[in-house]
């Protein structure tokens, strides 16, 4: 399998994982910085729910991922696409 590493974040929701530089995403959700011209810390903006779903990220909290291809050029996708990636840069599997 071909995956790519990146940081993600993840709806606490719908449990949808994003990846951080490809904002807006196909399917309506969106992630911005907090504050204009700040980059430290990002607000996400999941399409799940009905006003959309709101989290806010701080960049110490960006997790590591395998992302798969179709994920990668989706920009998110699910928990089997986008596997974290332990310290050891080892896949963790999804049970």
């Amino acid at each position: 399998m071909h995956c790519f590493l990146r940081n993600c974040v993840e709806c606490p929701n719908c449990l949808t994982r994003y990846l951080v530089a490809f904002s807006p995403y196909g399917n309506g959700s969106y992630l911005v910085p907090a504050f204009a011209g700040v980059s430290d810390e990002y607000i996400l903006y999941c399409s799940c729910g009905r006003p959309p779903v709101s989290s806010r990220w701080r960049c110490n909290e960006l997790k590591r991922y395998a992302v798969s291809k179709v994920a990668h050029d989706r920009g998110y996708g699910t928990s089997a696409e986008i596997v974290p990636v332990d310290h050891s840069y080892g896949i963790r599997r999804s049970r």
